[in-house]
């Protein structure tokens, strides 16, 4: 590209026709034809005559680079309105998770001169949607001017290419059933032990240090000496949520509804965040073996859904390098705190993830296990280009077919083991997924001595 004002191919084939019926014109002694050629070559001169003479400024910009999924943003493009500058031409390339509106990318503007011949600069702006979360580049956009009659084009030599992140929606979910083993100083679950709480625990005889709002006046005027009500301190507790990004299996299709396996583990987590946060509890990620490292702590507070919607962004399959590995490899090794709830959202086809719960397990702490896989893949009838997808085996649906039931078969087993380990697996079913097996959980710890 050049930053020059050129003469477009229009301007040449008007000069060449008209040049060509006035001299057959002259020499057939046709003077139809020689009429004819006048106003091609009139148009010719005219935009010689007008032709700008300076390459205008442009200036651009996104007027976001952080939007929802399914919001859109909009590329402003002002162009300088310099003398002979007659239309601008912007185009913004969209793709697969990018819509642009209009479909085409393409917008014109044309230049609005005043009386005296000034004109301010010349705005241009496209609207782009992003149809799926993630890190996307959106671009190259690009900017094309002509001028009067559209005799001379002028090209910007910039080719802007912006990187912008489309934030997950987080599903919905809601949960009745306290998080077990609560270890921290403040929060909305009742401890195990007497505290400064809210949930009457007992009555007792007044100590000194006891505060005198705590005085139980009905039992201390019964029976003649003071008696203080105790209650259960209020703590909260610590989740991590593993995504597993080792493999995304189905296809997300925003026309259809349809999600991916990788969709569904990053609404459910973005649920899950969403709602432990407003329960004061502390909320850490972890995107296992994905192609990019993405690790969050464990904080409260309200801007944390913010980054931990960020991070989710930022999920996205492993390509099996050997860098891959090894992040994989530190993150397995990474310690959990005690007390930590840790909750692995993963399809359940992979090996690591799973061998990573039950080592959790078995070093005491509360784990559980969400299948993400799509019902399609799982125990429906998938199409054959999600079994191609799936298994890898683009020559032979039979051949995929079978590979893919095996797999599912390696699957069921991995399912047992987890069970055998007192690893739960639940699918994600919206609010109310973990209930039940909050609950039981729950059970299982006081049942084996957990003091009340």
């Amino acid at each position: 590209m050049t930053a020059r004002w050129r003469p477009t191919r229009a301007l040449g084939r008007a000069a060449a026709v008209g040049l060509a019926m006035l001299a057959f014109g002259a020499g057939l002694g046709r003077g139809d034809l020689a009429v004819a050629g006048v106003p091609l070559l009139a148009v010719v001169v005219w935009s010689l005559v007008t032709a700008p003479r300076h390459a205008p400024r442009i200036t651009s910009r996104l007027d976001t680079r952080v939007v929802r999924e399914g919001e859109s943003l909009t590329w402003r493009v002002d162009v300088e309105s310099v003398p002979g500058l007659r239309d601008v031409v912007a185009h913004l390339a969209g793709d697969r998770w990018t819509r642009t509106v209009p479909v085409h990318g393409h917008v014109a503007a044309t230049v609005e001169r005043a009386r005296d011949g000034s004109a301010p600069d010349t705005p241009v702006a496209i609207s782009a949607e992003a149809v799926r979360w993630g890190v996307r580049r959106l671009g190259p956009a690009q900017v094309v001017a002509f001028s009067d009659l559209a005799g001379f084009a002028w090209v910007s030599p910039e080719q802007r290419v912006e990187s912008v992140s489309s934030v997950p929606r987080p599903g919905l979910f809601a949960s009745r059933a306290a998080l077990p083993h609560p270890v921290g100083l403040v929060g909305q679950h009742r401890s195990t032990r007497p505290g400064s709480g809210t949930e009457l625990a007992d009555i007792r005889a007044f100590r000194t240090g006891d505060r005198l709002r705590r005085i139980h006046w009905p039992v201390s005027l019964r029976t003649g000496t003071l008696h203080v009500t105790t209650a259960y301190a209020d703590q909260d507790a610590e989740v991590r949520l593993v995504v597993d990004g080792l493999r995304d299996l189905g296809e997300h299709d925003a026309a259809t509804g349809a999600s991916s396996s990788l969709d569904t583990a990053v609404e459910a987590a973005g649920a899950l965040a969403a709602h432990y946060l407003s329960t004061g509890d502390r909320v850490g990620l972890s995107v296992l073996g994905g192609a990019g490292l993405v690790e969050v702590p464990a904080v409260g507070g309200n801007h944390q859904l913010t980054r931990l919607l960020l991070a989710l962004g930022r999920a996205e399959p492993s390509t099996g390098t050997i860098g891959e590995e090894r992040a994989l490899r530190a993150q397995l090794g990474r310690a959990v705190p005690p007390g930590a709830v840790v909750v692995i959202l993963s399809a359940l086809v992979s090996a690591e993830p799973l061998a990573h719960a039950v080592r959790l397990a078995r070093s005491g702490h509360v784990v559980i296990v969400v299948d993400t896989l799509p019902e399609s893949l799982g125990g429906g009838h998938p199409a054959p280009e999600e079994l191609r997808a799936a298994t890898g085996v683009e020559d032979d649906d039979r051949t995929a077919s079978l590979v893919w039931r095996l797999r599912l078969l390696d699957r069921e087993r991995e399912v047992r083991r987890c069970a055998a380990a007192g690893v739960p697996v639940v699918r994600w079913r919206g609010p109310g997924s973990l209930d039940l097996v909050l609950r039981g959980v729950g059970r299982r710890a006081r049942g084996a001595g957990t003091p009340r």
